[in-house]
């Protein structure tokens, strides 16, 4: 199937959560049930499952170098988001907001079902470790750029760090390290539920699309410049940056194509969360969310030719 086929499918998925919620097959509870499932037992699983391979220098070193460039990137993306606001004189509460966007993309509910579906299963693998930092500093120095500019305090705990996609990660990689395999009924069972995560986390972004308000986005130009950062500018940037770095192949298409994610939906959480512009981390979700059917696959192809 071709990259455009490939996105068609989560397409359709997605299109096909945002229909029921309008026909209210199912109503917004689903969404807020179903997210819980897949952050809390199916996308740990999925992670889980991505570790039980063999372990190999070869593979370890892949790890390593997905590590190192999404750190690279985290890096610039801090740097640039520090000015950002400055640049397009972004004030008030959406300052937090717009930063936490250009830095976090949806690398967890669209990010693997993409990576799945354009590299293939096994390099959920390395998508696993490329999100480490993610898991990290989302909930962490993420969210004090937007509690900062917010009305509540910042409100972190050893919680923050041990949620279950952490500890999934922590325990798959001893697991690959140790060459240790799960039982087989037990391996088989985990490997079903986390294969639910792609195709139910591409519904429910379709249901929360159904719920926002896609009329809040027209007139708002910086809102934008930020989603064309995010989806464009971004990615083109890490391309040119893996390229200088001699990176090429499967990890090169990894390292654009997650950065190429639209703003993450923990833009709206946080934002929610302490009280800082959540019209706006709405505005932008929606509006990014949207647009990346249309980017991805023009993103994949260009590094598909660069490579």
């Amino acid at each position: 199937m071709d990259v455009a086929g490939q996105v068609s499918v989560l397409f359709l998925l997605m299109l096909t959560g945002f229909i029921s919620a309008k026909l209210k097959v199912i109503g917004p509870e689903m969404a807020e049930h179903s997210s819980a499932f897949i952050m809390n037992v199916s996308l740990p699983a999925m992670l889980l499952s991505s570790f039980q391979r063999p372990f190999s220098r070869e593979l370890l070193g892949e790890a390593g170098a997905a590590l190192f460039i999404s750190a690279l990137i985290y890096g610039f993306s801090f740097l640039l988001a520090y000015f950002y606001p400055r640049l397009l004189r972004i004030q008030g509460p959406e300052r937090g907001v717009h930063r936490y966007g250009v830095i976090f993309s949806n690398c967890g509910f669209i990010g693997y079902p993409m990576v799945e579906a354009i590299l293939g299963p096994a390099y959920v693998f390395h998508a696993v470790i490329f999100n480490i930092p993610f898991s990290f500093l989302a909930y962490s120095i993420g969210a004090w750029l937007v509690s900062k500019e917010g009305e509540r305090a910042l409100a972190v705990s050893w919680k923050t760090f041990a949620n279950p996609s952490v500890i999934a990660t922590f325990i798959g990689f001893l697991l690959f390290i140790c060459s240790a395999t799960l039982p087989g009924p037990v391996y088989r069972s985990v490997k079903m539920i986390g294969d639910i995560t792609s195709p139910l986390s591409m519904i429910v972004i379709g249901i929360t699309l159904a719920q926002a308000k896609p009329g809040q986005v027209f007139g708002r130009w910086r809102i934008y410049v930020t989603v064309a950062m995010r989806l464009a500018i971004l990615p083109a940037l890490a391309a040119m940056a893996c390229y200088a770095f001699g990176i090429r192949g499967p990890l090169l298409m990894l390292a654009v194509l997650i950065t190429a994610m639209p703003c993450g939906s923990s833009t709206s959480i946080m934002a929610s969360l302490y009280r800082s512009a959540p019209e706006e981390a709405g505005s932008l979700v929606f509006l990014s969310t949207v647009l990346c059917m249309f980017t991805i696959p023009a993103v994949v192809l260009a590094v598909r030719a660069l490579s």
